[in-house]
């Protein structure tokens, strides 16, 4: 009952979700490109003395991803805020007829999740998408 009624308040707030979740793919696709530079073809194929080079700025990107991280993770907790602000009316008729704080909380939680699912298959999909042009591209530019 409670993943109905979560559900069906993600379909009436939907103009709230999609700022949220847009920003959750963004972040998604943004983290996961900056993660997999060091993959990238172009930083095998260099020569010995480069390698170092980039064996540093790889270790400088590990240190980059962890602050790209937790800006996400600030990003993702203040819009879940201005999310939960935006509905106290809601969530106070839910009182109202009875039901608790801790179902309430499960409902947050189901739709968190929900959201969280969704956004990260497509932020991975737009993440593949822009790979793959830019690998196009630079095949192309060869």
């Amino acid at each position: 009952m409670l993943f109905k009624i979560s559900f069906n308040n993600m379909k009436k707030s939907i103009k709230d979700y999609a700022i949220y979740f847009l920003t959750l793919v963004l972040g998604v696709a943004i983290f996961y490109m900056f993660n997999s530079l060091d993959s990238q073809q172009a930083m095998l194929q260099v020569s010995e003395s480069q390698r170092n080079i980039i064996k540093l700025m790889i270790t400088m990107l590990g240190f980059v991803s962890v602050f790209v991280a937790v800006v996400l993770g600030l990003l993702i907790v203040y819009a879940n805020n201005f999310l939960i602000n935006r509905r106290k009316k809601e969530f106070g008729i839910y009182m109202t007829l009875g039901m608790g704080r801790r179902q309430i909380s499960k409902i947050i939680l189901m739709e968190t999740i929900f959201v969280g699912i969704i956004s990260l298959a497509i932020g991975l999909v737009v993440r593949c998408i822009c790979i793959s042009i830019h690998v196009y591209i630079s095949c192309k530019n060869v």
